[in-house]
């Protein structure tokens, strides 16, 4: 048990430097899985405390998207971290419904990923790149800039057209993390805190293999119930649910 304006197609096909289409079963061998359960923003001290959660580390995590989050909606994710480690990421969900396989090349920091929250399983495929640069990107020309080849290959051929003038920086958000093992020989559980002037959201995770993640996810929540961890009321993504929040401020 676990205890300059210009409209571009973006459909997300990969063919960064050798990435190739194939069968489902090899696609989900080469997916890595993560479970993720959100808590009551309110008990991070306590889940440090409960879960002896140690290695702190501090950072910045920025979106860009519309106004309208017309990247969200269909499932673009433009993010910048700013810390330790330092990248720029672009990230595909994939719709409920829709299929895609795709392995990685020999080039640039290409990941598949299964998440599970509990919202359920949704596949995703992102490429990052190291960012270094002192000043922060502010608008979608910026951006654009900024994208390795491998980015911007993901970016090419969606069924849907960005108008980059309207993408912009539409929120800092503070981020601290920290890491523990419920008990000897279990796998890491990793909690982070995200703040940003509308709200707050506190996650713990742990990664598994795609065939555990309902299983582990609901170890997760005896693990929170056990400990006296109150579960958020809303459970999905993180990042979802900041720029939605962020968005829904700005016509209030």
């Amino acid at each position: 048990m676990l205890l300059p304006k210009r409209t571009v197609p973006l459909f997300i096909v990969f063919v960064c430097a050798g990435i190739s289409l194939c069968s489902a079963s090899h696609a989900q061998e080469r997916c890595s899985a993560e479970v993720k359960l959100l808590l009551s923003p309110m008990e991070t001290q306590t889940a440090r405390s409960a879960l002896n959660f140690t290695k702190e580390v501090a950072g910045f995590v920025y979106f860009f998207d519309t106004d309208s989050l017309d990247l969200l909606a269909n499932g673009v994710i433009l993010r910048l971290r700013r810390g330790p480690d330092s990248d720029l990421t672009i990230k595909w969900r994939l719709s409920k419904g829709k299929k895609f396989f795709a392995t990685p090349g020999d080039h640039e920091d290409f990941t598949c990923e299964r998440d599970f929250t509990g919202d359920g399983a949704q596949l995703s495929y992102s490429i990052k790149r190291k960012y270094t640069a002192e000043q922060l990107p502010m608008t979608g020309g910026d951006i654009t800039r900024l994208l390795s080849q491998g980015q911007k290959k993901l970016l090419q051929g969606a069924h849907v057209s960005i108008d980059w003038s309207r993408v912009k920086r539409v929120v800092e958000i503070k981020s601290t993390t920290w890491e523990t093992r419920a008990q000897a020989g279990a796998r890491k559980l990793t909690l982070e805190a995200w703040e940003w002037p509308d709200g707050k959201v506190l996650e713990i995770s742990t990664r598994t293999r795609p065939d555990d993640g309902p299983s582990t996810y609901a170890e997760l929540q005896e693990l929170a119930n056990t400990n006296g961890l109150s579960l958020s009321p809303i459970q999905g993504f993180k990042t979802s649910i900041v720029l939605k929040s962020v968005a829904l401020a700005k016509v209030k």
